[in-house]
């Protein structure tokens, strides 16, 4: 169960990125009434309806993986922790959420919120796919954590906390190609160092400030973390780093669609070790400090 897990979260992985690929190549409303597209069962696949075609038919394997992943927790629910059950709940409620964004994506035009939604729940339904994984694994094979300081423990739960508005300002800013519009922040807009914060600017502006902030912070939580919180917080750091050289090229390469695809793809690494971090860090008792 715990490499099926693990195989069902790489594939939700790519599942975001392919996702991505469908806003920048504005798929999302050239096949709005799949599978009957244009008449045709299956239509032809130009570049834009392969884009989307590919993304339902995915999002539908990964949907039915889910369900058997969770008829498994249920018939093995008295091995496992008494929460995996209530945790695989949450994790079919967010999934029934996205359908439904996804939805609202096509009808909607690919509004930014819609397309900023839809970004966040996907990333939240891969990072719940993750914690599955973690759990299984640590359920087929026992193991003693060292203790952490309660400031450590809440810090790594802080970090994870920031990931998903960073995630819908991204977002927001895919949907309103809103990236262009200050290529040389800090000094834009008329040279301007603290540029009006309304409209798209200011989620641009706002996304940007928070991605240094998440820098401090994992660069902050990979010095200071010891014992099982080590790993995941020198792996956030790294791919923080990379997510921000990401993004700095998405901008002065003009949103090119294979660099916004990476920047999506290290959004999800983010999210991903971040979520590890935190887990790490629930699953270690506090000494106190």
């Amino acid at each position: 169960m715990a490499r099926a897990s693990a195989i069902l979260t790489a594939v939700t992985w790519v599942l975001l990125v392919v996702g991505a690929a469908v806003r920048v190549k504005d798929a999302g409303l050239a096949c709005p009434d799949w599978p009957l597209c244009f008449g045709q069962i299956v239509p032809k696949l130009d570049v834009s309806v392969a884009f989307e075609f590919g993304h339902r038919v995915l999002a539908g394997i990964v949907g039915l993986a889910f369900l058997g992943l969770a008829r498994a927790v249920y018939v093995e629910r008295r091995r496992l922790p008494g929460w995996l059950p209530r945790l695989t709940l949450l994790t079919a409620i967010v999934l029934a959420v996205q359908i439904v964004l996804g939805g609202l994506t096509v009808l909607e035009l690919l509004a930014e919120w819609t397309v900023a939604s839809h970004l966040v729940t996907g990333t939240t339904f891969f990072c719940l796919l993750a914690v599955h994984s973690l759990v299984l694994r640590d359920a087929a094979a026992p193991r003693v954590r060292p203790s952490q300081s309660n400031v450590m423990r809440l810090a790594a739960v802080g970090l994870l906390a920031l990931v998903p508005f960073q995630l819908a300002l991204g977002g927001w800013i895919a949907g309103a190609s809103a990236g262009l519009v200050c290529p040389t922040w800090p000094s834009c807009a008329g040279g301007a160092w603290f540029p009006t914060f309304s409209g798209t600017l200011g989620v641009m502006v706002a996304h940007r400030a928070l991605a240094w902030g998440l820098f401090g912070a994992a660069l902050a939580m990979a010095w200071r973390a010891s014992g099982s919180m080590a790993l995941p917080a020198r792996a956030l750091a790294v791919a923080v780093i990379v997510q921000m050289a990401i993004g700095v090229a998405n901008v002065f390469l003009l949103l090119r669609a294979e660099i916004t695809l990476l920047h999506t793809f290290g959004g999800a690494g983010v999210a991903l070790c971040a979520t590890w971090l935190a887990y790490e860090a629930a699953m270690a008792g506090p000494d106190d400090r």
